[in-house]
């Protein structure tokens, strides 16, 4: 009976001792996480004392244009509602997945047919879309606490003028084809100042849109050097206008919100729940992983997306304390891949047009890029994939302009469109003529 009593006593104190140490976490972390609280009060403070949006609301305010500005957002809203379908989807470039024909080969009659019907059934649509890119400033119009409603008619409208572009370069019509051009590169740009980061993404498939149709256009279409000048020229602000810096500071007003204030995200189906405790810590978090990601942009262009892996292995060792950022903070590292796909598209695209620019004063391609310095490039254009001379390849039938790509090897210029799916390629602008 002894023995009895001494082995429930140990065991009550046994349990008292658990009891107590975890007793003491608990008290700990509660202290931790009313530090944490107070400290994010703080650093939130700091940001709204240098001007920057710390919610929603205050982001709403600060990108809202002055009273009595024109805004573009009007105009291509009114083109979303007079767009239509394409008839054919099937046969008709960038709304199917369907292959175009080899570069400088016309289009076969019922791709040609399909889009003439498109861009015929698009004509308000269109002059619209032209109407809006005359317009400087853009603002939409919407509830933030909602994905934004315009996403697809963007899309849909920078499909239809990617298809106007391949069209009016198939006709020869140079000058229709550079107003097109301009009209999707100012759509894509409309997306500027929207928060969350698919903003930014459909921003950079837009602008890809739009280079991949003048690609196709330099096989079959005689430009004249002011009309190669001048997409060079639009090109190069769309180029500056990339704020990848930015669209981190939008969508940290967005993980903000998601962990402040919930409710202000209702309608976008899935709004974090308010977890006690590991919320405030994982505000904390937040605001680390978002100073950490809007740092990162300042490195240059080839560190960027090796510095986000970074941070994405860094968020993974966290302990499981700092579940909420874990589960909640946005993977950045793609991302910030195809920001610098983007850019370097347009590299390779700028470098296309001195060459042809190059070919319609001379006659000839030049034999290397060194030839087109000073007078249509101020020099040989760096690969941001690897900090090295852009590659150029001369061809039987024309030329390639290329980057390494992500995985930093060099292909020979092969492109994806040449190569089984899966294999390794190279980023490419190709011109056969």
């Amino acid at each position: 009976m002894d023995g009895d009593r001494k082995r429930e006593r140990e065991g009550v104190r046994a349990w008292h001792i658990v009891l107590g140490i975890v007793g003491t976490l608990v008290v700990l972390i509660i202290l931790f996480a009313i530090v944490q609280r107070s400290s994010v009060e703080r650093r939130l403070a700091a940001l709204r004392a240098q001007g920057q949006p710390t919610s929603l609301a205050e982001l709403a305010e600060k990108l809202r244009l002055p009273d009595g500005v024109e805004n573009a957002a009007d105009t291509y809203v009114h083109a979303f509602n007079v767009s239509f379908d394409a008839p054919d989807a099937a046969n008709t470039p960038y709304v199917s997945q369907g292959a175009l024909p080899p570069r400088g080969v016309p289009l076969p009659e019922a791709m040609a047919l399909a889009t003439e019907q498109f861009l015929a059934d698009n004509q308000e649509c269109l002059e619209l879309l032209t109407e809006a890119a005359a317009i400087e400033h853009c603002r939409y119009d919407w509830d933030y606490g909602q994905i934004m409603p315009y996403y697809e008619s963007i899309r849909h409208c920078s499909k239809l003028l990617a298809s106007a572009v391949l069209w009016h370069g198939y006709e020869q019509d140079g000058a229709a084809v550079v107003a097109h051009f301009q009209d999707g590169l100012r759509l894509a740009e409309s997306l500027r100042d929207e928060p969350f980061l698919v903003s930014y993404l459909v921003r950079v498939a837009c602008t890809a849109l739009s280079l991949r149709a003048l690609e196709r256009t330099l096989s079959v279409t005689s430009f004249t050097d002011e009309q190669l000048a001048e997409m060079d020229r639009l090109m190069a602000e769309a180029g500056a206008r990339l704020d990848f810096t930015q669209a981190m500071i939008n969508e940290r007003c967005f993980m903000i919100a998601h962990l402040q204030d919930p409710s202000s995200l209702r309608k976008l189906g899935n709004p974090a729940p308010r977890i006690p405790v590991l919320g405030g810590i994982g505000l904390a978090d937040i605001l680390d992983y978002m100073d950490d990601t809007i740092e990162a942009p300042e490195l240059p262009p080839a560190q960027r997306p090796a510095r986000f892996r970074e941070i994405e292995e860094e968020l993974e060792d966290l302990s499981f304390l700092h579940v909420v950022v874990k589960v909640l903070a946005p993977a950045l590292g793609r991302v910030a891949d195809l920001d610098l796909r983007c850019r370097v598209d347009l590299e390779l695209a700028r470098t296309t047009l001195a060459i042809e620019r190059y070919r319609l004063a001379t006659g000839a391609v030049p034999d290397d890029l060194e030839a087109l310095v000073p007078d249509y490039l101020d020099q040989v254009p760096i690969d941001l994939q690897d900090g090295r001379p852009v590659r150029y390849q001369r061809t039987e039938s024309g030329y390639r302009v290329y980057s390494v790509f992500e995985d930093g090897q060099d292909h020979g210029g092969v492109s994806r469109e040449e190569v089984n799916r899966g294999d390794p390629y190279d980023w490419s602008f190709i011109v056969v003529k």
